[in-house]
């Protein structure tokens, strides 16, 4: 039997190619937990742990310290001004070398999922503000949509997340089960050389 396609026909067609389920996963990173189970001491952890994955070594009582004013026990998370406050700026590294810092913040639901596709297969760390919490992002599951122009589209099933309070599950965050709108936002910080 042959079959015939007409010009009409190739409309017709799907115009891309769908890899469904892939995975990516960050590996064996060492998640600092918080000191203590407060919301500021979490988003501090979450800071120490970033920023030592890129060699600078400021713990999260440095981070609370900056964030808070002092070591106290915040219920709520600390305002994205107050943190970027603290981070955003020149440090320097014991009697080593200058750096400079910039949190990136992203609110609500990443949009962008290229963008925490790419980070989480390069194995960039990062926090999600979830419920008022902050967790580390560390996979997803997605499909990929890939165009016959090889243009490509993820669209992100599932997030998996592991908690900056110690000895605490991880949690998954899915898509059609969880509500969107309790996600606050991504957090990251980029470290370059200062002048």
């Amino acid at each position: 039997m042959v079959a015939v396609l007409h010009a009409d026909d190739k409309k017709k067609l799907p115009t891309f190619y769908l890899k469904p389920g892939q995975v990516t996963d960050l590996q064996s990173f060492k998640l600092v937990t918080a000191r203590d189970n407060c919301e500021n001491w979490a988003v501090a952890a979450g800071l120490e742990a970033m920023l030592q994955k890129e060699g600078v070594a400021l713990n999260q009582n440095f981070w609370v310290m900056r964030i808070s004013g002092n070591e106290i026990c915040a219920p709520d998370l600390p305002s994205i001004e107050a943190v970027s406050k603290a981070v955003n700026g020149e440090f320097v590294l014991g009697d080593g070398p200058h750096v400079r810092l910039e949190l990136r913040y992203t609110p609500n639901a990443p949009a962008n999922t290229d963008a925490l596709i790419a980070g989480l297969k390069q194995q960039q760390l990062s926090l999600l503000l979830l419920r008022g919490h902050a967790y580390y992002l560390t996979g997803a599951t997605y499909d990929e949509y890939i165009n016959r122009d090889g243009s490509r589209l993820f669209m992100v099933t599932e997030l998996r997340l592991a908690d900056t309070f110690a000895k605490q599950p991880a949690v998954t965050f899915q898509k059609g089960r969880d509500n969107m709108e309790d996600i606050g936002g991504t957090l990251s910080v980029s470290v370059s050389p200062a002048t």
